[in-house]
């Protein structure tokens, strides 16, 4: 039986598990494509060759060899260790031996700091034209509307009714909301308005604005929070969603119960 070494044991016990994920992201991957398709592709019929040679395409490209530093000329080496792993060949104790060495982790993990050091260029740059509109933001708005407060961390806020005063939560409370989260343009991004139900939340498990926001008023309340990207999801949020590096997030919310933590 082909064993691993212990470097990539956690990988191995989740194999079954990762195999799904991987396949649903691919498949999800490639659905754009349908898109774009020519229709008159629907007559023909490919060969298995050829379908083996785009899951093997488009494996690679999920998996971000590319971001990791490997080239065209690193085909062959990697085709080999593939080859050897789909005809579940035991590794040599050559290789097993290299690969809990300091000289390969090392190589592994150079190429994964350096692609986190692209990435992270990458969403900087994206987020300082984001970060200078939430500026402008709420600059304009404070102008505009006397109503709009400010605390010390840097979160503007207007109060559109107090609520209950006795039933003011803090930072170590939960809380039941009502809630809409937009981007400073408009385009939403969360609502649980539209999923018919308001959530529960620790306020000391969301973003820092958001649950600051909430110690503002008291059950009953309701209140508009302006939160700066330092105070939400900063340059790095989910990969993917509506939220964009250095976003300045706007939140309708409506507290609705303090639950003492």
């Amino acid at each position: 039986m082909l064993s691993f070494p212990s470097i990539f044991s956690p990988y191995r016990s989740m194999m079954f598990q990762k195999t799904c994920f991987f396949t649903c992201g691919l498949l999800a991957a490639l659905s754009p494509l349908q898109l774009i398709a020519d229709d008159s592709a629907a007559d023909v019929v490919p060969s298995q060759e050829q379908m083996m040679e785009a899951f093997g395409y488009f494996s690679a490209f999920q998996m971000g060899l590319s971001n990791l530093g490997f080239t065209a000329e690193d085909a062959p080496a990697i085709n080999r260790g593939i080859t050897r792993a789909l005809c579940d060949t035991e590794p040599s104790p050559e290789m097993m031996q290299m690969v809990q060495g300091e000289v390969f982790q090392s190589f592994i993990q150079e190429r994964v700091q350096a692609a986190q050091a692209e990435q992270e260029e990458a969403s900087n740059a994206a987020a300082a034209g984001n970060i200078a509109a939430g500026q402008a933001f709420i600059a304009d708005l404070k102008a505009e509307d006397a109503g709009v407060e400010a605390t010390a961390s840097g979160l503007h806020y207007k109060v559109v009714e107090s609520g209950d005063a006795d039933k003011m939560p803090t930072m170590e409370d939960t809380v039941l909301v009502h809630y809409k989260g937009t981007r400073i343009d408009g385009t939403q991004f969360d609502s649980s308005y539209d999923r018919g139900e308001p959530a529960t939340f620790p306020l000391n498990g969301v973003v820092p604005g958001f649950g600051e926001g909430l110690t503002k008023i008291g059950a009953g309340g309701k209140i508009l929070l302006y939160i700066p990207s330092e105070l939400g999801y900063g340059n790095n949020p989910r990969p993917g969603g509506a939220i964009e590096p250095g976003d300045t997030l706007v939140f309708e919310c409506e507290l609705i119960e303090v639950n003492p933590g």
